[in-house]
């Protein structure tokens, strides 16, 4: 059974920055590590920034590989806004790691 936490849960009172992000992703990752899977409540929040996107949930992905993070995290009621933000920074980021 997957554990359930909400995203205002895991990150300080604002979803903004890098810093925040970092100390949010590692968060996630000692979720995964005490629970192998989880499920994170994007509690469709629509005020969410890019860089705190990048560091919190895109790096994962890039570090886990797509499917493997699929595997470990479940995003729900993620905002379409943000799901599409997300999408874009994760294909940027594929595409200028495929030119270096």
């Amino acid at each position: 059974m997957m554990n359930s936490f909400k995203l205002s849960e895991l990150s300080v009172n604002t979803l903004v920055g890098r810093d925040i992000g970092i100390q949010t992703r590692d968060k996630i990752k000692t979720l995964i590590q005490q629970h192998s899977d989880i499920i994170i409540d994007m509690e469709n929040k629509s005020s969410i920034s890019p860089s705190f996107l990048d560091e919190a949930i895109v790096m994962l992905v890039v570090e886990y590989g797509k499917v493997d993070f699929g595997k470990y995290v479940k995003l729900i009621n993620i905002n379409i806004g943000i799901k599409s933000l997300m999408n874009t920074i994760l294909h940027d980021k594929v595409k200028r790691a495929r030119q270096i």
